[in-house]
Formats: structure tokens, sequence, C-alpha cells
């Protein structure tokens, strides 16, 4: 037995068998004619490095290569400028180039042709609606744009594997995040790094921010700042979600249902260990609504990792959110650690919060409530049911995923 839960990889792996990631590329303009000192380099190179892209371009070719990792991605570069000298016209960083778009854009919904249409921008026309929202409240949502207007927030406190950040150096990942969204729901996902100081800022900066959006997202944000922002109750009624409780937790429930049901185990007699569950937000709860009823949360802090290895014989999976260095080998391990999710195009592998977050979006929005513990399980359930026999997870750009998940939790947030 690998140890491995069947079909999971290592998310970013960067050993000498890992594949060329395009997160490791650089895109080059050279002459016409040198292309076989470039292949000479790759067949040179320490690691994997494939050839993306050879193009005709003005000055000769254009090529891209994807190296495995950053060491392989900086060796490539100097063995090309060595290899090619004067012959090296020009570099770009793909990664940097895509950085620098900010990734998604505002488009104009109403017309600015002619005078007549500037008019209906202008104050007297915005003066007539606000006096008629000063009096209809219950009309905003339709005079203005706020039914398809999300808030995508972070305070930087959970940004992959760093350390918490300046909020302004957490703006790729949220910008990445609201363009996944973005795809998945058609709304328009704002990216807002905030900087704040703790969580009960960040709760007072989510109050003050609502009633401009139809729902707020917590993502990148340390889970024990997302617990203190739902403890405070904030008074606003704009639905908030998160990715821990409302995307990770979701995922690896269903991951772990579908897992037991390729094992012929149900869930009722299933054996499961959680290693590190505060990372998970309301895992072990969903869990347990899901019917596991034998469930261990394992602190490797508390008791080591030695207790584990002993305790692995007796399980049917484990659920590790903390990434073990050497998870015990006796039993399937379902890698689910929020730093290291895996790569998009491989997310069947294992969980990610967009399997089921951009689903409950859309249910929130829809109902105009927040999203309940039954809108989370009718969303495990509908991941499961999309879910091929012996998969472990639907793919993330399945077409009916997020209109599947949105459903089922509507009907579920309807019903409570």
């Amino acid at each position: 037995m690998t140890g491995r839960v069947p079909g999971q990889g290592d998310a970013g792996g960067s050993g000498p068998a890992a594949a060329a990631n395009p997160a490791y590329s650089v895109t080059i303009r050279v002459p016409r004619g040198v292309r076989a000192d470039i292949d000479a380099v790759i067949a040179a190179g320490p690691g994997a490095i494939t050839c993306y892209a050879d193009e005709p371009d003005p000055a000769g070719r254009r090529i891209t290569l994807d190296a495995d990792s950053g060491p392989t991605l900086t060796w490539l570069l100097s063995a090309l400028r060595n290899r090619l000298g004067a012959d090296l016209l020009q570099t770009e960083d793909p990664v940097f180039v895509v950085a620098s778009t900010g990734k998604l854009t505002q488009a104009l919904c109403a017309s600015v042709t002619t005078g007549h249409d500037l008019a209906l921008l202008d104050a007297d026309a915005d003066r007539r609606v606000i006096r008629h929202l000063a009096t209809h409240p219950t009309h905003t949502d339709l005079f203005t744009g706020r039914p398809r207007r999300v808030a995508l927030l972070s305070d930087a406190s959970a940004v992959l594997d760093f350390e918490p950040l300046a909020a302004e150096a957490a703006l790729p990942a949220v910008e990445s995040q609201a363009v996944h969204l973005h795809r998945a729901t058609g709304l328009d996902v704002i990216p807002m790094p905030i900087a704040a100081r703790d969580a009960a800022e960040l709760g007072r900066a989510i109050g003050m921010l609502a009633p401009g959006f139809a729902a707020t997202v917590l993502v990148h944000t340390h889970v024990s700042h997302i617990d203190a922002v739902r403890a405070a109750q904030l008074p606003s009624a704009t639905p908030l979600l998160d990715t821990v409780n409302d995307g990770l937790a979701v995922a690896a429930t269903a991951a772990v249902l579908t897992h037991l049901r390729g094992r012929g185990v149900r869930p009722q007699s299933a054996r499961v260990a959680v290693v590190d569950p505060a990372r998970g937000g309301d895992l072990a709860g969903l869990l347990l609504a899901a019917g596991i009823r034998d469930l261990t949360l394992y602190d490797p802090l508390a008791f080591g990792i030695q207790p584990l290895h002993r305790l692995a014989a007796h399980l049917d999976l484990l659920v590790d959110l903390i990434g073990l260095a050497s998870p015990p080998e006796q039993v399937p391990v379902l890698r689910t650690r929020p730093e290291t999710p895996p790569p998009l195009a491989s997310a069947t592998s294992g969980p990610r919060p967009l399997h089921a977050l951009p689903g409950l979006l859309r249910a929130a929005v829809r109902t105009h409530r927040p999203i309940s513990a039954a809108a989370r399980l009718a969303a495990v359930q509908a991941l499961v049911d999309l879910t091929p026999p012996g998969g472990l997870l639907p793919p993330v750009d399945h077409p009916r995923l997020t209109p599947a998940v949105a459903d089922a939790a509507a009907r579920a947030l309807a019903a409570d």
C-alpha cells in the first residue's frame, strides 16, 4: 500500500520525477535557425523542461519553455544566455506578464455613446434613483448592480504557504481566486485585500463594505480569523462565506465519502482520523453529519507522530490537513493541506475550495441567506453524485458542478 488515496499525487512537487509546470516558464524571442541550440539546452537540463509553444514572430521565433521548478528555471535562463548570446533577443516570464494584467476587469453595462446616454448617468438621474431608494430601501437590488457583485476579501494572514503578509502582497492570489469565482458563477467578483490588524478590525471592515455587495467571501485568511469574525455575528444581513468552511471542508467531506464508496465501506462503519483538525474549519462537523460515526481528531503537536502510526492500522482513511512528511503506510491518506492544493488541471485527485465554493456562493446570492450546515451537507451530496465510480471528486471545470451544488444548497436553505 502506498499510503495515499488512489489518484492523489504530490501537489506542486519539484523532485526529479516532477513534470514541467507552467508556473515555472519563460518565453523567449530568437532568430530562425537556433532551435537546435535550444533543444540542446533542454536535453542538458537538471530537471524536466518541455517546449510548450514555438510560433512565428517578426524577429524569428517566439518560444515558450516550461520547467519543473524554480531552480530548473533559473538554470534554464542562465544556460540560454550562455548558449545563445546575442541571439537571445528577449525573455519574459509569463507568470509576471499575466499578473501585470490584474487578471480581470470591469465591463460597462450602460451605454455611453450619446449625450442622452451620459445624462442617464449624471447627477440629476442619480438623484431620482437615490430619492426612490431612500424611501424604498428594499428596492436596492432592483435598481443597482449589487445583486451580481461579490466582495472577495483577505487579510493576508494565510496566503498559500507564506507567513502573514502585507495586504497588498496578497493581491496576485486574491485576483486569481476572483478569476476562478467569476468564471464559475458569472458574478462580478471584486478582489480586496484588507489591511486589518486583527480579526475584530477585519470584521468591522466586512460590515462597512457589506451594503455594496450581494455577498462577502473570505479567502487566504487564517481559519482562526475566520472563526473570530463568524463568532462576532456581524449585524449585516449580507451572506458571509469563506474558502475553509464553504469550500475545502465540503470538498474534503465529499472526497472521504467517495473514497469509502470505492472501497465498499459504509460511512456508518468507517473509521476515519483527521490530522490537525483545527485547520479544517467545520470539517469534523460535516463528516459527522455525513454519517461518519468513528471519527478521531488527532493533534500531532500535542501527541507527536508515533501514536498516529500505531492508530493507522485500525483506520479506513486518514485525512491529512497538516502535510505529514512521513504519513503512515498502513492506511490510505487523503492529502488536504490548505496551503498546497492539487493543481487545477488535476483537482479530481484532491479537494479544493473551488469544488464547492462557487455553487454555495450562487445559492447564497440567489436566496439572500447565509450558508447553513444543511446547505453544506447538500453540497457534499451533490459533489458525491457528480463523481464517477472509482473517482475521488469531479473536475472543478465540470459544466454541471456549480449549478448542481447551487441548486442543492438553495433547496436546503429554502427548507431551513
